[in-house]
């Protein structure tokens, strides 16, 4: 799961049908990609970056990935 994903649309209030929407997905592809079971297009990456106000490397990389 994409935790820092699901914090961001908790802090907007958004549930994942209203992010799905936004990206133009259906709420059951979105669940699977934010979930970790399928990726996230480089357009859906860079419309939630602008919709959370946070950069790629905000949304998808950790500190765990760096060791």
């Amino acid at each position: 799961m994409n935790h820092k994903l699901f914090i961001l649309r908790r802090e907007k209030r958004m549930n994942q049908e209203k992010t799905a929407k936004f990206l133009g997905i259906d709420k059951q592809t979105y669940y699977r990609k934010e979930s970790g079971r399928g990726e996230f297009t480089i357009s859906e990456a860079k419309r939630l970056c602008k919709l959370f106000g946070c950069t790629l490397n905000d949304l998808f990389w950790s500190e765990d990935d760096a060791s």
